[in-house]
């Protein structure tokens, strides 16, 4: 799959623009009907008393049958809203876990930024779901963004060596400045990670729904 394949043009800056509030918050009653049945969105909880140990996510329920894919972020202008928009069958779910009713099963992506609080964010992200306290949660794993373009500094390649230790897979998202400068990402040449991303994640609902 091209990345061009992968990007819709919906005229919003990419992962590597300003922060998005959609970041921040999430009303998942706008999710509305997805194919096979509605979806209904239930109260959330917030971060602080959400399940210990605590992240910078909260939760939010939810039945009825969800997207293929939810991307969470562990902190605010991390890219999911952005990488919703770029990746087919993704939805973003702001600054929360979405967390169905059972039987149902929510894949998730965390994503952060690879600077020092948006690494440690999700550090935090993953030690909540390690401990077993979001069983209708399956955490296909980690997408870090780029924070700046370059190599990065070591103490930030140790820190996400530390990181990614405590998630079943790491996608690595290099810096896109055309995107930060505000090219739509259809028309943006997008480094191969972004493809690789998308197939990656494309294999997985397949193998899921062949299963």
């Amino acid at each position: 799959m091209q990345a061009a394949e992968v990007a819709r043009s919906q005229g919003k800056p990419g992962p590597e623009g300003p922060p998005d509030v959609s970041d921040t918050a999430v009303d998942l009653s706008r999710q509305g009907d997805v194919p096979g049945g509605r979806f209904h969105a239930h109260a959330v909880v917030p971060a602080r008393l959400a399940p210990p140990p605590t992240s910078p996510l909260g939760l939010a329920g939810y039945s009825g049958p969800g997207p293929d894919l939810w991307f969470a972020s562990c902190h605010g202008g991390a890219g999911t809203s952005t990488l919703a928009a770029l990746i087919p069958h993704g939805r973003s779910a702001g600054r929360y876990w979405p967390t169905p009713e059972p039987p149902g099963r929510s894949r998730v992506l965390l994503v952060a930024r690879s600077h020092v609080s948006g690494l440690s964010a999700a550090q935090a992200a993953a030690r909540q779901w390690a401990a077993g306290v979001l069983p209708t949660v399956r955490l296909l794993g980690l997408v870090v963004v780029a924070d700046a373009p370059g190599k990065r500094p070591k103490p930030l390649k140790d820190l996400l060596l530390l990181v990614s230790g405590g998630v079943p897979h790491v996608w690595d998202l290099p810096w896109v400045e055309a995107l930060r400068l505000g090219t739509t990402p259809d028309q943006a040449r997008l480094p191969s990670a972004y493809s690789r991303l998308a197939e990656d994640l494309n294999r997985i609902i397949s193998e899921d729904a062949h299963a």
